[in-house]
């Protein structure tokens, strides 16, 4: 009932200061409603968060208005650790530290060293982590404010409840037992909410799991009623943890919820391990149409990443400009100030009145001339500045790109090894309790031991291919005729050519040797027949073809299945497209040839892929024409 009550009494607090803005507009009470709603919305809707923080800081400015001004900062950079962009929220915590620390508030300069504190502990950056936590508590522990003790103290613990020494984790849960008392002291709904959420940690940290886990559920049942969207999402993400560590079915349930109040409450961007968990869980049970709605969910989060990235540089850049504006008026003011005073001084001696014009003349033109080569200093480094910005975004663009495509690699192979032990598992567990006969298990591990076999080829040829990405690799080709190869490949896949009774055709042209590595051309041989059996309908023709043409031979591979879909053909074979398009007609795009084009180029060699003209598909690549001699490849 207390909960219930309390969080009534926020919506009632929301409704209240939205009336108040009409009443009180441009003054410092205007301000300091926004930066209320700003702090009653953080934990409900971070898109309404972050606008009445950014207009309270604008405002505030203009006024100069240094309290306002203050927590306008320090919401701003609790905005964008949700997005989550940590830097961001670092550079609005600093400044607001900055203004605090000039203007002598303690309480606020705690709680902006506590949050600089959380961020270092994201960074691994253990000991100024404690370091700044322990100054803020002393901060507090001096100014015996109790209205913020609380939110300092669960922070407190966040820090320290790690720690691995005994008294310092008992100190931690002192700090925590004292939050939540105060919290109910002060009615502070959120806080308590919070605290609860940490107290469960503490349940699990002793064992006792199942009770952690109810008095989560507990939380998220109380923030849902209250539309503390942000409390929902982080319970869930507990409660999922825990789920999985008591191996219950339901733990994709908690992170389906999670998902579903993140999109309403704007905190998508702190989603996306969530997302890729329920991605491959999707992947895993055969849904592809909610992988894709994941994948594409996983593309959003990367770019409102980048939206928020370039909005937030804006508003910090232009917050920096008119701070240092402000101080440039602000010396400004104090020279005209003492200038008045001269002259008033100087028109008592108006004897010497020629000589104070030609001294201020002197002090204008003085002025002038630093204000000129302050402008052109101001313009120089504004360009440096843009340019740095452009590499930074262009540096972290790729960065995400390289970490989706490690991501995308990992789930390939765990995927491919995946399938053939889960069917060991189980013919295994058949025998077992006599569900099929010896025979009937000999004939379906044949099956999956050819299974098996040409996954591990495939895991060869990415371990060759992680080989190659490291410093020192040499590449030493040798003759191979592409028929032979051809012909060994054939053997691997021949029970997919005999379970879709396909014709495979290697023609006679390809009687040709070319320079290569064994091990990479017949990874590339591997995936170019794969995906023309994959793509190819029942009883059809598989035609392998070979031209020379001057010192390259240009291999083909055709198939007659329903051809490459134009929006992914441009970029079959790059990083990007992974991100983008799935497959031919829309199913898996193939890092596996994103690897085929790293092995053909580093062989010297061009690969490419085209829809016929009729119908199907023709992957090609071209490599060095070899001389074949007593090192010729068989």
């Amino acid at each position: 009932m207390f909960l219930f009550r309390d969080s009534r009494a926020q919506q009632a607090e929301i409704v209240r200061a939205k009336a108040l803005l009409q009443q009180v507009k441009d003054s410092t009470s205007y301000v300091d409603v926004l930066n209320r709603l700003t702090v009653l919305y953080q934990a409900c809707q971070l898109d309404s968060c972050g606008r009445y923080a950014s207009d309270a800081m604008q405002v505030a400015t203009r006024l100069h208005y240094n309290t306002g001004l203050i927590i306008a900062l320090k919401n701003l950079g609790s905005y964008y650790a949700f997005k989550p962009n940590r830097y961001l929220s670092y550079l609005f915590y600093n400044e607001s530290l900055a203004n605090a620390r000039e203007a002598g508030d303690l309480p606020n300069e705690a709680i902006n060293l506590m949050n600089i504190s959380i961020y270092h502990q994201y960074l691994g950056h253990t000991a100024d982590a404690v370091k700044m936590a322990d100054t803020a508590m002393a901060i507090v522990n001096q100014t015996g404010n109790d209205s913020i003790r609380a939110l300092v103290l669960a922070n407190y613990y966040s820090i320290h409840h790690n720690d691995t020494l005994l008294t310092a984790h008992m100190k931690a849960v002192e700090a925590l037992e004292e939050a939540a008392v105060l919290a109910v002291k002060y009615d502070d709904y959120r806080q308590i909410l919070y605290t609860r959420l940490f107290k469960a940690n503490e349940l699990q940290r002793s064992g006792q799991l199942k009770d952690a886990m109810a008095l989560i559920q507990q939380v998220v049942d109380s923030s849902k009623s209250s539309g503390l969207n942000y409390l929902v999402v982080y319970g869930d993400i507990m409660l999922a943890g825990y789920a999985t560590a008591l191996k219950q079915p339901d733990s994709i349930r908690y992170c389906k919820e999670a998902l579903e109040y993140a999109l309403k409450g704007g905190y998508l961007g702190l989603m996306r391990p969530t997302v890729m968990t329920l991605y491959q869980n999707s992947i895993a049970g055969g849904d592809t149409a909610r992988a894709d709605y994941y994948a594409g969910l996983l593309w959003t989060i990367l770019q409102q990443e980048r939206a928020v990235q370039k909005a937030g540089a804006t508003i910090y850049m232009n917050f920096a400009s008119a701070d240092r504006q402000l101080d440039s008026m602000r010396t400004q003011h104090a020279n005209q100030h003492r200038l008045l005073e001269k002259k008033n001084l100087e028109n008592i001696y108006w004897r010497y009145l020629l000589i104070f014009l030609l001294v201020v003349l002197l002090l204008l033109t003085s002025l002038l001339i630093h204000v000129f080569q302050a402008y052109r200093m101001s313009r120089s480094n504004s360009r440096k500045l843009a340019y740095m910005q452009r590499e930074l975004e262009q540096s972290t663009a790729q960065m995400r790109v390289n970490d989706d495509f490690k991501n995308k690699l990992i789930s390939l192979i765990a995927h491919d090894f995946r399938s053939p032990l889960n069917n060991i598992i189980s013919i295994s567990s058949f025998v077992k309790d006599d569900a099929i006969s010896l025979d009937d298990a000999k004939d379906m591990i044949m099956q999956v031991d050819t299974r098996a076999r040409n996954t591990l080829q495939v895991f060869d040829g990415i371990l060759r291919w992680m080989k190659t990405q490291l410093t020192g690799f040499s590449y030493q080709p040798k003759p191979y005729v592409v028929k032979d190869l051809m012909s060994t490949t054939a053997k691997n896949i021949q029970h997919l050519l005999t379970d879709k009774n396909l014709q495979l055709v290697i023609d006679a042209s390809t009687e040709v040797p070319v320079y290569a590595d064994f091990e990479m051309i017949q990874f590339v041989n591997r995936n170019l027949l794969h995906n023309a059996t994959k793509y190819s309908g029942s009883g059809k023709r598989i035609t392998v073809t070979a031209i020379r043409d001057n010192d390259m031979v240009t291999v083909s591979v055709m198939d007659e299945g329903s051809g490459i879909d134009p929006v992914v053909l441009p970029g079959l074979f790059s990083v990007e497209q992974t991100t983008t398009a799935k497959s031919r007609k829309g199913k898996g795009a193939g890092i596996a040839l994103i690897i085929c084009k790293d092995f053909i180029e580093k062989m010297n060699g061009t690969i490419g892929a085209e829809n016929n003209a009729d119908k199907g598909a023709r992957f090609f690549y071209s490599l060095p024409l070899a001389t074949m001699n007593n090192d010729a490849g068989n």
